[in-house]
């Protein structure tokens, strides 16, 4: 099975020991998703890279496109750094990449040190895959090939890949406060969903303990209570240094402001009701 390649966001560009903790956290969930989810599963990393090796690799895309701090992933074969062997083992990854006048491109990136730069390994290993398959005349396009071969090496070892999957984004979940939000239509599934991306543990107050359901998916560990008088000493209560709305500009136009003695967040103040269910096909898929 294909180890998971996994590239994380703006939690690399905190201090070191944020960073460190940041990177903890994300590791934390991933590990607990996977085990909710039934699915053994090892983690290591690198800087700025974290490896997942599973039992079942396509369930475990399933779980990472849905954990907040995970920018893209890609299930990669790992090889030698070493030129000619290199060269061997990208010759035989692409071979089912490419048929008969394809157009592809090499994309290569580099960290540590190296007989040879970036630039210079697309180059080498463009020809490599040229030379090896001459009877299918194939071309380099880097615009909009037809196949691409991604080649990311790390001091000794090399990654090899051919497709990007995306992921949330956003801060890995718990490195931020802990909120309460207020869910009673869709709207409010998205409001929570946007402040869970930027790394908030969400309690959701909810009249219908179900509407809130499809926040699981996203955080499984989701904790459902009913609204219960002072929404603001609900929150005191249960430890929230916040209370989310899902209210829009429309709302607070209409005069629906709530106020008190926390932090009061509207995520959808300036979004338009098109973005919003954007937001919320991709939250329900």
């Amino acid at each position: 099975m294909p180890t998971l390649l996994i590239r994380y966001g703006e939690l690399g560009l905190k201090s070191e020991s944020v960073r460190r903790r940041f990177e903890q956290a994300l590791v934390q969930d991933i590990r607990r998703k996977h085990l909710l989810a039934g699915v053994g599963c090892v983690t290591s990393s690198l800087r700025g890279r974290l490896f997942v090796d599973s039992d079942d690799w396509r369930r475990s895309c399933e779980l990472l496109s849905r954990t907040f701090g995970v920018v893209s992933f890609s299930p990669v074969e790992k090889v030698t750094s070493e030129l000619s062997g290199l060269g061997e083992a990208v010759k035989e990854f692409s071979r089912p990449l490419v048929f008969k006048g394809a157009s592809f491109a090499v994309r290569t990136r580099r960290t540590g040190n190296h007989p040879y730069t970036s630039q210079t390994l697309a180059r080498e290993l463009g020809s490599v895959i040229l030379d090896s398959h001459k009877d299918l005349g194939l071309t380099v396009d880097l615009d909009e090939p037809d196949a691409e071969v991604f080649v990311e090496v790390r001091e000794r070892d090399a990654y090899l890949y051919s497709s990007v999957m995306r992921g949330p984004g956003g801060m890995p979940k718990g490195t931020q406060g802990k909120v309460l939000s207020v869910v009673g239509s869709e709207r409010g599934i998205v409001a929570s969903w946007l402040l869970m991306k930027r790394g908030c543990n969400v309690l959701v107050a909810s009249e219908d303990v179900a509407l809130p359901a499809p926040l699981s998916s996203w955080n499984p560990d989701l904790k459902v209570v009913r609204p219960e008088g002072d929404l603001f000493a609900q929150a005191k209560y249960m430890d929230c240094e916040g209370v989310v709305l899902e209210w829009g500009v429309e709302d607070l136009e209409r005069g629906a402001i709530l106020k008190g003695d926390l932090p009061v967040f509207h995520p959808l103040i300036g979004m338009a009701l098109e973005d919003v269910r954007r937001l919320l096909e991709r939250i329900l898929a």
